[in-house]
């Protein structure tokens, strides 16, 4: 079946196809063929074997294990990201192809890259745009509490599909990307939004994609800010109350 990079391009998690084929076979054994590469690792389960547009493929959570083997962590990081968007992060079908792959290079990364993706109810976070499942795991690697993601909220008569929300704080952070928020109807549509929100008593801080390119911590960091000073503030007036 075809696995590791290609399977990757195939599911959508990677932009760029290999210059090369990779599969998964059961032996080395025959001759080598021009354009394919064999991969040398343990041969998936049945359950990480998948029909995927007429073509046996390794799953998206086993081709995320054999890639990290052979990819650095930032290439890692974004490709769980892409699957998250694509709702083809499964953390219980990763978990088990892990278990399988015991030894293997590259797991305590992965590990570590999954950690900011789980949730107390063990399901994944519900993010709709490469921008959100980029902004999401940052947030939560800087120990900021944990938002909700694309929560309905009605404010006034109306109900917004916000990017962040934390509730107790009164804190929306909405993300700008590009292609979504850079044309007239969508700016005044952004600025309706955020009026409603501040006269309900929300602050909005909005990130936009080039900030999160060039300056990703230092905006992480105003949002940590923000969220710190606000708890402060919380505590400060339920200290004068008591």
């Amino acid at each position: 079946m075809v696995s590791h990079g290609t399977a990757a391009a195939r599911w959508g998690l990677w932009d760029e196809w290999p210059a090369l084929i990779d599969v998964t076979v059961p032996c080395e054994a025959g001759r080598k063929i021009d354009g394919i590469r064999c991969r040398r690792c343990r041969y998936p389960q049945q359950e990480e074997i998948v029909e995927h547009a007429g073509v046996l493929c390794t799953t998206p959570a086993r081709t995320i294990v054999d890639l990290a083997g052979m990819v650095g962590l930032p290439t890692l990081r974004r490709t769980v990201e892409r699957s998250a968007v694509l709702k083809l992060l499964d953390l219980d079908a990763l978990d088990r192809s892990i278990h399988f792959a015991k030894g293997r290079r590259g797991l305590r990364g992965l590990r570590a890259v999954l950690a900011d993706w789980r949730t107390p109810n063990g399901k994944t976070q519900d993010v709709r745009s490469d921008f959100e499942a980029l902004v999401l795991p940052r947030l939560v690697s800087m120990g900021l509490p944990r938002p909700s993601v694309n929560e309905k909220l009605r404010v006034g008569d109306e109900i917004l599909m916000v990017d962040f929300l934390w509730p107790e704080q009164r804190v929306v952070v909405e993300t700008d990307g590009a292609a979504t928020h850079q044309t007239p109807v969508a700016f005044q549509r952004d600025r309706h939004r955020d009026q409603l929100l501040i006269a309900a008593g929300y602050r909005v801080p909005r990130v936009t994609w080039d900030q999160i390119q060039t300056e990703s911590d230092k905006v992480v960091a105003r949002i940590a800010q923000t969220l710190e000073g606000l708890n402060h503030a919380t505590a400060a007036k339920t200290k004068q109350v008591g």
